[in-house]
């Protein structure tokens, strides 16, 4: 399983275009075996632009390619150009998924996604099998770096945000940390 995970800086005044422009973006790419995966807006910093990161699943690097073929100059490039529009850029890279554990309290209990990447040296691969969605970068980005999303309470994410959380195991070698809100509609809440 493969993950395309985007990180956009959407302008400011184009919010809700880029939202629904996205979600057309998801519904044309359905066809070639796309499933969405989360649209997030990441919950701090400032400035004139908002930056969301989306993820899309493939199925594996056959349905990339026909991904990214129709992106560049298929049936998504039209669509494509009209989220170009609402947004200064973005960056994309393509993960492999190496696990995926629910998280052991309800999925539905208050709390807020945090995203982090550990570098390749740190030993993100010790992270398989911990609550959460556990990829290694394979196109774009670090490759080889680990990225881990996961679901955490308000207490987790005071303590990671104010820097007391716990930096003994391997999630405390994260290089970046971000935390993120989930829109209304995204797949993941």
């Amino acid at each position: 399983m493969l993950v395309v995970h985007e990180v956009h800086r959407v302008k400011g005044a184009s919010v809700e275009e880029f939202e629904s422009t996205t979600q057309q973006f998801w519904k044309a790419a359905a066809p070639l075996g796309v499933t969405p995966a989360w649209f997030f807006e990441v919950s701090h910093g400032t400035g004139p632009s908002y930056c969301v990161t989306t993820g899309l699943r493939l199925a594996d690097w056959s349905a990339w390619e026909d991904y990214a073929r129709a992106v560049a100059y298929g049936e998504l490039s039209a669509v494509t150009e009209e989220l170009d529009a609402t947004r200064y850029d973005t960056e994309s890279s393509v993960l492999e998924v190496l696990s995926e554990v629910p998280p052991a309290a309800d999925a539905a209990s208050p709390g807020l996604w945090v995203q982090r990447f550990i570098p390749p040296d740190a030993g993100g691969e010790t992270a398989i099998g911990q609550p959460g969605l556990v990829m290694r970068g394979c196109v774009g980005g670090s490759p080889d770096g680990i990225s881990i999303l996961s679901k955490e309470s308000p207490a987790a994410v005071l303590d990671i945000l104010t820097g007391e959380s716990d930096t003994s195991d391997v999630l405390g070698k994260a290089e970046s940390t971000w935390v993120l809100r989930p829109s209304s509609w995204s797949p993941l809440q």
